[in-house]
């Protein structure tokens, strides 16, 4: 659309104005080099020559249909072929002009018409696929005077000109939509790592917003570690090839994520001018795979707690018979051998729990007192605790509701959990139980330590088996005690800090 410089009346000295050429429906000459503008409402003299503005005019749809007339066919809504005279009125207009056509043949002017018409269409589409040549063709085909001819191409190119760039504007919008939409994480990096462009998957996995990211380098998410590797591959995609690898980025909050990344070289007038990333979030993958090991972990650990449980429970069952033997012959003992009894039985008992690892046992749950079974629990494990100078301390709400559960399976995790409290702190100190009603269907155990503490990315593969933090730790007795308290429908939590301790809850639901 060009913008025409009018006067109101044409005299020298007079007001500029601009005048846009889609107002404009014709140009009517009154004398040599003298013309009037016409728009829908108004009209104003020409403050140029007209030759200046031919060619463009000429593409806008300009024809001259009459000596006197130059008019703007895209406005032409009638034609009185008998009278020579065709109507003017713009889209949005409600006053109407009119020219004489009596200078061209009326063919010529319902050809340029329907070709005009067939350019608004497209104009208005969304998709030019949509729009046949043939009307172009058979015009063209059929014409034989030279001047309409000219006219008729000139159409066409124009035409062919805004189907082409219909169709590159269609293609961007595609690819914007695959960019923008892409549930996947992409930006584009120049040559030198500055983020060109990116997209909102971008913005969301690492908490950046546009203006923090676009124009920075991509090291910014980056882990150090992984630096080494992003260079070789980016420099790697920069000699043409297409690269994927993996790689760990960091968010603004600090979290990271893993991806699968897939360098692509963007290639422009036939030169790399810098690299697509493409990232795919596989961190879920990666904690599959970290399930299917420690699975595959179990499954050995369970072969190996059947054959050693059942290569103890034979001694185990020599060592109680003789105990009950010497009990029945020697007198003044008996305290003695009541302990001994019962620490057999709790080997047997530890051993059985061990079997939980191969196969799920057959388990009683029956309401129980949770402040009893602690109390149990300290008697069992009081002199271990004297003897490395820590002092045990319990601290429990009266009235508490009682727990549906196995009571030796309970007493097997405050044993697992008391052992690791007492060995995390060698030169002594205290361990602070408290038992409290959580809500109306859970009771809350808090074991609190003095102990070394646990480094904050150690604690989410605790339970894992052959995972410990100890030096000749093998990392089951916290399993077996995520296990029992799981399937007691309870959670278990860590919160840890080295050289301050450690502070272990387990939630359990109270017996309906």
């Amino acid at each position: 659309m060009q913008k025409i410089p009018v006067t109101r009346d044409g005299k020298k000295g007079s007001d500029i104005l601009i005048v846009h050429s889609d107002d404009v429906v014709k140009i009517e000459c009154v004398r040599d080099k003298e013309y009037i503008i016409h728009t829908a409402q108004d009209k104003y003299h020409w403050a140029a020559s007209l030759e200046a503005f031919e060619e463009w005019m000429y593409e806008e749809g300009f024809r001259l249909i009459d000596q006197m007339n130059v008019v703007n066919m895209n406005h032409v809504t009638g034609y009185d072929s008998k009278k020579g005279i065709v109507e003017l009125l713009p889209e949005h207009e409600t006053n109407s002009k009119t020219a004489s056509a009596a200078w061209i043949h009326k063919n010529h002017i319902t050809n340029v018409m329907s070709m005009l018409d067939e350019l608004k269409k497209l104009d208005k589409s969304s998709n030019p696929d949509d729009f046949q040549d043939d009307i172009f063709q058979s015009i063209l085909a059929q014409e034989e005077d030279s001047r309409f001819a000219r006219s008729y191409a000139m159409i066409q190119a124009i035409y062919e000109k805004k189907k082409a760039e219909k169709r590159l504007e269609q293609s961007e919008q595609r690819y914007k939509s695959l960019f923008r939409h892409n549930p996947d994480p992409i930006c584009s990096v120049d040559r030198h790592g500055l983020c060109t462009s990116a997209n909102p998957a971008i913005f969301r996995m690492t908490g950046y917003v546009e203006e923090e990211l676009l124009g920075e380098s991509i090291h910014k998410l980056i882990i150090p570690d992984h630096m080494e590797r992003w260079r070789e591959q980016f420099d790697g995609t920069l000699s043409g090839r297409t690269q994927q690898y993996e790689i760990t980025l960091v968010n603004k909050d600090g979290g990271s994520v893993e991806l699968s990344i897939l360098n692509v070289p963007i290639v422009v007038n036939g030169e790399i001018d810098g690299v697509y990333m493409i990232g795919k979030d596989i961190s879920e993958r990666k904690r599959a795979e970290e399930m299917i090991i420690r699975s595959e972990k179990l499954s050995i650990v369970g072969q190996l707690a059947a054959g050693v449980a059942h290569e103890i429970r034979n001694p185990l069952t020599s060592l109680k018979g003789f105990v009950q033997l010497m009990q029945s012959k020697v007198s003044g003992y008996d305290s003695y051998f009541d302990i001994m009894q019962n620490e057999l039985d709790r080997i047997n008992f530890i051993v059985s729990e061990f079997l939980v690892i191969a196969k799920p046992q057959s388990v009683r749950y029956q309401p129980r007192d949770v402040t009893h079974i602690l109390e149990n629990t300290i008697l069992l494990i009081g002199s271990q605790a004297m003897i490395h100078n820590v002092e045990l301390l319990t601290r429990a709400e009266p009235n508490l509701p009682l727990i549906s559960c196995d009571e030796n399976q309970i007493k097997q995790v405050f044993i697992n959990i008391l052992n690791n409290s007492i060995e995390s702190m060698p030169d002594g100190g205290t361990i602070t139980m408290e038992l409290s009603k959580k809500d109306e269907r859970h009771i809350l155990i808090r074991f609190a330590d003095e102990g070394c503490g646990i480094p904050a990315e150690r604690i989410p593969r605790l339970g894992e088996p052959f995972y410990t933090t100890k030096e000749k730790g093998t990392g089951l007795g916290l399993m077996v005690t995520f296990k029992i308290i799981e399937n007691h429908g309870g959670r278990t939590r860590i919160v840890s800090e080295v050289n301050k301790g450690t502070t272990v809850e387990i939630t359990l639901p109270t017996a309906q």
